[in-house]
């Protein structure tokens, strides 16, 4: 058996990317049996351990990057997230030696893209990588306590995928198509997100697993997936298990695979839905770096400079202080600004 957890960062702002991502542990590879004695023993991930000097958890990735361990004397923003993720870049073998490295394989998809986003371009050119920034994965023996206090027994993390869905291709994804029609956030974020599971289960490492257990974390107040799910995976059999308040439930008959897919509330109470929100975060809080150390440089606006997280209030804030900066640099509002 398989378990491939999805979760997001940045859903509600109104600048920078949503960032969607997922992590893939196996497990026994000829096991069917999923029940809540086996999601328990994730828990053991939600014991603080020290990794680099930081008592470090596996939580909501906003917990770990407000705690107050972080404000204790750590020199890097990002650092409690940075060393969670080296724990799983370890335990997943990875080859690469540091984040800029690692982006290529982390967000194939979506290459291209960033690379023609001039605020987001330099997190994919070498030599530009920002100073502030964490780059090089913690060494394995300061994950080492780590990684014998969270060990679940017979699973493994061994991958991550994400998207990054910048304003200009969020914006395309919510244009009215020939017939009027409109898609809204909650369809980006759904088609996302099982299309990033999609390309996952065609990982040769999942041939020898028949049955395998899916989670996202839910948003909204959206309860009916069915549609969704037939649409990314066109030939596939979509059977209703359960559609409650709380949590909607799949089973979903591929060719090569059995799978169950969960659509729950707080679902990142789950360690892996937690452990990609930790991945979602982090890259979303490298690319806003970037997009704040861009328009810093070109600042042509009457007050110095003040950094934007993206989040509605304070995106108009930044975007009545940036008009000079702006028109300065010919930028479309529909390449920064997400429509809705």
């Amino acid at each position: 058996m398989f378990l491939i957890a999805v979760d997001e960062a940045g859903y509600g702002p109104k600048l920078g990317p949503l960032v969607i991502a997922a992590t893939l542990w196996e497990g026994p590879a000829k096991s069917s049996q999923w029940n809540d004695t086996i999601a328990e023993m994730w828990d053991v991930m939600k014991t603080p351990v020290s990794i680099d000097g930081q008592r470090i958890r596996v939580d909501d990735s906003k917990r770990v990057f407000q705690s107050r361990t972080q404000r204790r004397g750590d020199t890097s923003p990002l650092g409690n997230l940075h060393r969670a993720i080296s724990f799983a870049h370890h335990s997943m073998g990875r080859p690469e030696s540091n984040w800029q490295k690692r982006l290529p394989t982390l967000i194939p998809d979506d290459l291209h893209c960033v690379e023609s986003i001039p605020w987001l371009a330099d997190m994919l050119k070498p030599g530009r990588w920002l100073s502030e920034l964490p780059d090089e994965w913690l060494p394995e023996e300061s994950i080492a306590r780590a990684t014998q206090a969270w060990a679940v027994p017979d699973w493994q993390v061994t991958d991550a995928r994400a998207r990054m869905v910048t304003a200009k291709a969020f914006n395309a994804f919510c244009e009215p198509n020939a017939s009027g029609t409109s898609a809204n956030k909650s369809d980006l974020l759904g088609e996302t997100s099982l299309g990033l599971v999609a390309s996952m289960l065609n990982s040769q490492t999942l041939e020898s697993h028949n049955h395998g257990q899916i989670f996202f974390d839910r948003h909204g107040g959206r309860r009916y997936y069915a549609g969704v799910i037939a649409a990314i995976f066109p030939d596939a059999i979509v059977r209703v298990v359960d559609e409650t308040s709380r949590c909607s439930v799949y089973d979903v008959e591929t060719a090569t695979h059995q799978l169950r897919m969960h659509f729950t509330i707080k679902g990142d109470s789950f360690v892996p839905v937690a452990m990609s929100s930790l991945h979602a975060k982090c890259l979303r809080e490298i690319a806003m770096a970037f997009f704040n150390h861009h328009f810093e440089d070109r600042w042509l606006g009457p007050e110095p400079y003040q950094p934007t997280a993206g989040y509605p209030v304070d995106a108009d804030r930044f975007l009545a202080a940036a008009t000079a900066t702006l028109n300065s640099q010919s930028i479309a509002t529909s390449d920064l600004i997400r429509c809705r």
